[in-house]
Order: C-alpha cells, then sequence, then structure tokens
C-alpha cells in the first residue's frame, strides 16, 4: 500500500483545516497536543492528515490539469516544480512577511506559476531557508487567476512530497520514481555505457515502429503483441518486466520515424493527450519510448503523472540512444533493412 509523506516548509494552517474538515482537524489537534509542544507540532501534524486525506481531496496534479485544458479558477491542484522563491521585504506589513514564486511548466508551451505566500507561517524557523532562492519543492494551492501564459496560486502548503510504501522490497522501485533501462532485468546484456556510433544512430531511424515493438516484445518475453489500432491507450502491455528483481506489469508507448526528430509534448497527440490515455493503463510501470532524443518537457510531464496522488506509478523513458544500445545487442543495427523483414 503506497502512501503520501508531506514535510511542511510553508503550511496555511485555517485553509488546511478548511479542507480537512472537522473530523480530520480534530483528530489531527488531539494528536497534536499529547506532543510536549503542540503549537510546534501542529503544522506537522496537520501536514500528515493532508497527505492522508490528498487521493479523498481530489487533488490533481497541475501539470495533468493544464495538459488535458482542464483547469478553472477556484481548483486545488498540486504542483512539484523548480520554483524561484523571493522575499518581498518592501510589502512587510505587522504579521505578514511576504515571498514571492515563480516556475515555469512546459505543456507543449511554457506556462509561468506564480503566487504569493506569508512567510510569516513557516512551519519553523528553520524552514524559512528552504523557501529562499531555487529550490524544487510540492506546493498545493488554490488557482486564483487563469490565463494561457501564466497561472497564479494561492499556497495552503509547500514543502516535500514523498511516496512511501511499507511493503516494498528492498531496492525495488517507489510508487513515482523514474525507472531506467538498466534496471530492467531482462536488459541485463545491454551495454548502455557505449555510446552509439553516427551510422548506428541513423539507423535507428529507419527502424519501423513495429519493428521496435516487437523486438521489444521478444527481448522481454512477452508472446502476445498487438495490432496497432487508433484507439489504443498503449502500443504494449505486458505483466513480465523485471524490474530490479521484482516483477511488475507494464503499459509501453512506441514512436518511430514516423517523428524522426527531438520529441516534444506537441508531439503526443492534441494535448498530448497520448500520455494522458497511457496512464490509464492497469500498469506499474508506463514506458516512453522514440527513436530520437526526448526532451525534459516530455519527461517532467511523465513525471508529475506518475506522482499523482490518486494513484502515483512508475515511469520510464527510452530515447533513441538506448533505443539504439537495446536493438545492437539484439543484431539489429547498423545493417538492418534486410533483417528487419521478421518483425513487420
Amino acid at each position: 500500500m503506497t502512501r503520501i509523506s508531506l514535510e511542511p516548509y510553508f503550511l496555511h494552517q485555517d485553509q488546511v483545516q478548511s479542507l480537512l474538515g472537522e473530523q480530520r482537524t480534530e483528530s489531527a489537534r488531539a494528536r497534536a497536543a499529547r506532543r510536549s509542544d503542540p503549537e510546534a507540532a501542529l503544522p506537522y501534524v496537520l501536514a500528515t492528515e493532508l497527505a492522508d486525506a490528498l487521493s479523498s481531496l481530489g487533488v490533481r496534479e497541475l501539470a495533468r490539469c493544464v495538459l488535458g485544458q482542464d483547469l478553472r479558477t477556484g481548483q486545488i491542484v498540486g504542483a512539484e516544480l523548480a520554483f524561484a522563491f523571493q522575499r518581498s521585504r518592501d510589502h512587510d506589513a505587522p504579521g505578514f512577511k511576504p515571498v514571492s514564486f515563480t516556475a515555469v511548466l512546459d505543456a507543449g508551451k511554457p506556462v509561468h506559476v506564480t503566487g504569493t505566500f506569508n512567510s510569516a507561517r513557516t512551519a519553523s524557523s528553520s524552514a524559512t531557508g528552504s523557501l529562499a532562492g531555487n529550490r524544487r519543492a510540492y506546493l498545493i494551492g488554490t488557482v486564483t487567476n487563469l490565463s494561457a501564459a501564466q497561472i497564479e496560486l494561492r499556497p495552503v502548503f509547500i514543502g516535500v512530497r514523498s511516496f512511501v510504501d511499507d511493503e516494498l522490497v528492498a531496492g525495488s522501485p517507489a510508487p513515482g520514481a523514474r525507472v531506467y533501462p538498466g534496471d530492467i532485468g531482462q536488459f541485463s546484456g545491454v551495454d548502455f555505457a557505449s555510446p552509439l556510433t553516427g551510422a548506428e544512430r541513423e539507423a535507428v531511424l529507419r527502424v519501423p515502429e513495429n519493428a521496435v515493438k516487437h523486438a521489444f516484445a521478444k527481448l522481454i518475453g512477452e508472446p502476445y503483441v498487438p495490432k496497432d489500432w487508433g484507439g489504443e491507450r498503449s502500443d504494449l502491455y505486458t505483466s513480465r518486466v523485471f524490474t530490479r528483481g521484482r516483477q511488475m506489469s507494464a503499459a509501453w508507448l512506441f514512436k518511430g520515424p514516423g517523428y524522426p526528430r527531438a520529441m516534444d509534448v506537441k508531439a503526443l497527440g492534441k494535448n498530448g493527450d497520448q500520455i494522458d490515455r497511457l496512464f490509464t493503463e492497469p500498469a506499474e510501470l508506463l514506458v516512453l519510448q522514440h527513436c530520437h532524443q526526448i526532451k525534459p518537457s516530455v519527461v517532467g510531464m511523465m513525471d508529475a503523472y506518475a506522482h499523482d496522488a490518486r494513484r502515483p506509478r512508475s515511469y520510464m523513458i527510452i530515447d533513441g540512444s538506448d533505443t539504439g544500445r537495446i536493438l545492437r545487442s539484439l543484431g539489429l543495427l547498423p545493417a538492418m533493412p534486410a533483417r528487419l523483414t521478421l518483425f513487420e
């Protein structure tokens, strides 16, 4: 069973208690009252209660809402981004020490995420230093202003989010974690440290998508390879992947030479909906493969979906270089045209 853990830097107690409702709030206050310093403990106890309630509260990932064009003013969302925090001392007032923040979310085009919070509400004196400069953090907040280029949030919580599985086998990937090709048992014979030659990189761009799918399925040991059709959510589904020694179900999305250039979110269907469909599969591991470079914006979107509080999963990215290394290990590079007919 996967649970979410929240460590607060900033927590607006009134707003969090309003979100939690009377019963959860009373439970948190009762637990804090049993601590040696109830007042200091309360933000941390409320953060624990908030973490437990996230899925039932329906707090969605901001990136997922933007990609699906399903965001509205007044909505409560979560976002894990690289924020730039700036203390605005010129606007200080009694009990109010404002800190502004900005971040950029790339969902096919850059969207600026902005807002301000009162640093007098930090969870502890030591947390102040964690809300200065550039820092990756998880924020839960209400959308207060919205346009195509900018989203303004009023924070309820800012801090660290972790996914914890108390039953997870040691060394296995935690939900939300990125899995790398070298973690896959069936890829143990692939030398991922060896670079591709220029000829091999060019050769990868000539391998039909269907040939790559069949080659990967053969290496994994998956005998059931579906034919492509327009309504598919993934190109390959298997329960035969071994990741760090643990058997996992996995859904794969393959992108071949039909898009022979660096992949951005726009390459993944209207509004990037191929990622959205992929994550509707009942799989523990979601895999995106491409014959070329995969841009950070796509990796960030996969990461955001994998961290959805309602159902966290693991994900893997296989770009053109790693695809080439895997195909090379199967003897399919660089002299491919005559050999690929086996998979077509």
